[in-house]
């Protein structure tokens, strides 16, 4: 029997689950309720809960906090979660908390009842599997915590050349890992490579969606196929082993894999290239990853494909880049929009022509750029480290020179800044409005501050002060708390939200530090200024 627990602080949700989902056609007799976070971890202690479903946003205890709770006391439960919001950082945190599903609010309850279908079947298998487990417990375990870290310390040691590429070695080895069955085996070699991510994400974030990455992986190209492999090399990159067992795989590998691309695209937020090495044995392998490592090294205009090693063919470069004596003089002059025009075409012309453009020649047109830009700098008496964050020319051109289109961004960001600073008629208006748009955008992160935001449009703070100060009349402080106080007055006016809600909102996570600062700029504290707004 399946015992399902639906937890909604709004009595009417509750009720329309209740009535709208056809439990009897899913076979579920039991269906329990709760209107808080104390009432459900109540029914937990007197009824067993197989599947949750569980609304986010409710007072006295989130559904983020209860399924936390849950995890740590009942691991068993399946947990489908509702919410009105399809904001980015709640689906992160379901996906860290292991839920099931995340729903959007109103539900339409047909989808509901086919999810809850696949939430049966897992915890029927979860139960078979357990059932087993209990009979054959110690072998199983052993077995099954054994082989999947075997094959897999096999496969890095195979990557990381610790295991010789010899026959005899790989043989011996596979014979130590007890893996004997892949020696005679043939394997398509796919990897997978994080190229960018459209959202700023920390580093704790990139692996969470990197993790994503590879579950993804797992169910759309491995298949949980028994002899297949994925191991990271390093961070940003999947390393797939796929034993190669006819002749037409090799098509529906690509299929498989162009769909996953574009599947990651769409709802990962990123832009990957994948590339496929052709059938090889063992002790081929590590040849083979080289080419690939050396392939995306070199790839610099390639994103979103497939990329089949058999394939690619080297040509020639076709395209002459331009004297750079005409962009110095255009930056002397201040013929932005001119320059601005001629650095389009280039990467333009760089983006369709394809054949022949590889990492070499970006390397040697940066150089160049460098070399002119610090020339006009010198000739106007300007020093670089004066107006630009070291990590512009230190840590950025790693990233920078992976593609055409990263180069090209990055090229009219330098020429924009390093105009305004030389022709100072023309103000810093446009590095204003990136500072204006990164405060807004982050307004919730309370560790924002001058160097942060100086760091991510790559200025020196210093600067950025003075060109923030002489545009606004406001330093950046001044102007961030501004901002603050003023999203927090929009959410109390407008919201129902609590205080406490309003001030992490608005990046103050001192709820007595945010209501001085806010008395001090409105002249009254968040409760007496809600109030004016609830008589109207």
């Amino acid at each position: 029997m399946v015992h399902v627990l639906i937890v909604d602080d709004e009595v009417h949700a509750v009720r329309g689950l209740q009535a709208g989902v056809d439990w009897d056609k899913l076979h579920i007799s039991t269906v329990h309720t709760a209107h808080s976070m104390k009432q459900a971890q109540e029914i937990y202690a007197t009824s067993p809960i197989d599947l949750m479903i569980c609304d986010i946003e409710m007072p006295q205890g989130s559904g983020m906090e209860l399924l936390s709770w849950v995890r740590e006391h009942y691991p068993r439960t399946e947990t489908i979660f509702l919410t009105c919001h399809s904001d980015f950082s709640y689906a992160k945190r379901a996906i860290q908390l292991d839920s099931f599903e995340y729903l959007l609010k109103p539900v339409d309850y047909e989808e509901l009842e086919d999810v809850i279908l696949k939430v049966l079947v897992k915890i029927k298998k979860d139960q078979e599997l357990l059932s087993f487990e209990e009979t054959y417990k110690h072998y199983y375990q052993l077995w099954e915590s054994h082989q999947p870290l075997m094959k897999e310390r096999f496969w890095q040691d195979l990557i990381q050349q610790s295991i010789p590429s010899t026959k005899e070695k790989i043989t011996e080895h596979l014979q130590k890992y007890n893996l004997l069955s892949l020696d005679s085996m043939r394997f398509v070699l796919i990897m997978i490579r994080v190229r960018r991510w459209h959202k700023n994400l920390n580093q704790r974030d990139e692996r969470i969606m990197e993790y994503a990455l590879k579950n993804a992986a797992e169910e759309k190209i491995t298949r949980n196929n028994l002899h297949t492999a994925i191991i990271s090399p390093d961070n940003g990159c999947l390393l797939i082993m796929v034993p190669y067992e006819r002749q037409h795989q090799m098509k529906e590998l690509r299929e498989v894999c162009e769909e996953y691309v574009q599947s990651c695209h769409q709802y990962f937020y990123c832009d990957l290239c994948c590339y496929i090495s052709e059938p090889a044995s063992l002790h081929e392998v590590v040849p083979m990853v080289r080419r690939m490592d050396d392939l995306d090294r070199d790839n610099v205009s390639m994103v979103n494909e497939i990329i089949v090693l058999w394939d690619v063919r080297k040509g020639e470069c076709r395209i002459e880049l331009p004297s750079l004596n005409d962009w110095a003089e255009w930056m002397k002059m201040g013929s932005k929009e001119k320059l601005q025009t001629e650095v389009k075409l280039l990467f333009k012309s760089l983006r369709e022509t394809r054949e022949g453009i590889g990492a070499p020649l970006l390397h040697s047109f940066y150089q160049d750029f460098l070399q002119m830009l610090f020339f006009v700098l010198q000739m106007k008496g300007l020093h670089a480290n004066k107006v630009f964050a070291a990590n512009l020319f230190t840590e950025k051109p790693e990233l920078v020179l992976r593609s055409i289109t990263a180069l090209e961004e990055w090229v009219q960001y330098v020429i924009e800044v390093a105009m305004n600073q030389i022709h100072s008629t023309e103000g810093g208006m446009s590095v204003v409005e990136k500072v204006k748009q990164y405060v807004a955008a982050h307004i919730s992160v309370s560790e924002l501050s001058r160097d942060v935001i100086a760091a991510h449009v790559f200025l020196n703070p210093d600067y950025l002060t003075r060109v923030f100060k002489k545009e606004t009349g406001l330093s950046i402080s001044d102007y961030l708390q501004q901002q603050r106080i003023q999203y927090a007055k929009d959410l109390l006016a407008g919201s129902d939200k609590s205080i406490i809600d309003v001030a992490l909102l608005a990046g103050y996570s001192n709820v007595s530090y945010f209501s001085t600062l806010f008395k001090k700029a409105v002249s009254m504290n968040p409760n007496e200024y809600r109030k004016q707004f609830e008589k109207r």
